[in-house]
């Protein structure tokens, strides 16, 4: 997902795609030659048909620019994206189709650097998270629902570690996910709302090692 190939790949479906019923399926909306849209409470654009993504309005701070996956996959999520309603059936990235083949470094890349980070940040966990939208959620010590896209939410939750069982987390899907990107793509999804969350500006999974989805 991360090659040039498929970022070419991506634009080009993106361009031979209506704008409209883009707009209408994604939950974006089709402006002045652009689609806009939500992602993890920013606003961004996807100019039409070129499929440039940048910030729509001035960039967050702290955040940093919007990253080469970041824009694989929402330009994906336009074109991809169905229009089925959110189920509220939630799904761990292992019950995902063929999520057990990422299963391991989706552990290593999500799941343990949020738990280790925020140990004993409960709170600071929780107020992160509803600054990007996050709305109570009924999991762990500390869960919250994100609407990281206008149709496709996350549930992150963490378990406080104690002197017998370690900290950790999870990342839950609505069953509607599928319908709206692959597996690969919800992977690096994943990874990169948690960094823009709870991880502003930090660089260090920016090239998320993925296949081409």
């Amino acid at each position: 997902m991360c090659t040039r190939n498929a970022f070419k790949k991506v634009v080009e479906s993106y361009a031979s795609s209506d704008p409209e019923v883009m707009a209408e399926l994604s939950g974006a909306r089709f402006e002045n030659g652009r689609l806009v849209l939500k992602y993890c409470g920013f606003d961004v654009q996807a100019t039409y048909p070129q499929g440039e993504v940048s910030y729509f309005g001035p960039p967050p701070s702290p955040g940093g620019e919007i990253t080469h996956n970041e824009k694989i996959l929402l330009l994906q999520y336009l074109t991809k994206a169905s229009g089925l309603p959110v189920r509220g059936q939630w799904l761990s990235f292992l019950e995902l189709r063929g999520g057990q083949l990422h299963w391991l470094p989706f552990q290593k890349e999500a799941l343990e650097p949020l738990a280790e980070a925020y140990n004993g940040r409960r709170e600071e966990f929780l107020e992160r998270g509803r600054q990007h939208g996050g709305e109570p959620f009924d999991q762990g010590d500390a869960g919250l629902v994100v609407p990281v896209l206008p149709r496709l939410p996350l549930v992150f939750a963490l378990w406080e570690g104690d002197e017998e069982f370690p900290p950790r987390t999870i990342i839950l899907f609505d069953a509607v996910s599928e319908a709206y990107l692959s597996t690969a793509t919800l992977y690096v999804l994943g990874i990169q709302a948690m960094i823009r969350i709870w991880f502003p500006g930090d660089t260090r999974f920016e090239e998320v090692p993925s296949g081409d989805s």
